[in-house]
């Protein structure tokens, strides 16, 4: 197979799907019972960044630190014409 043909298979796996799976939807259930009130959406990005290989606690110290952020209300201001 040439390097071409390989890089299509591998960008195309890396496309969201749109549907769950059974098990997902049992697990969003799950979620949703436990009283998270966790949007759909963002249930599906928790699962692609899982899937990626991302680690769980690296993702829960995002969540948190955007928890924090927000609660705070200094949420992360973005201005193009400020350098870094």
């Amino acid at each position: 197979m040439s390097s071409g043909m390989k890089a299509k298979r591998s960008s195309g796996s890396h496309t969201r799907r749109k549907l769950l799976t059974v098990e997902e939807v049992e697990l969003f259930r799950l979620t949703q019972t436990a009283g998270s009130g966790l949007d759909p959406e963002v249930f599906k990005i928790l699962l692609d960044l899982l899937r990626m290989n991302v680690a769980p606690v690296a993702i829960l110290l995002v969540l948190h630190a955007m928890c924090a952020a927000r609660q705070r209300g200094s949420g992360p201001k973005v201005n193009a014409t400020e350098a870094p």
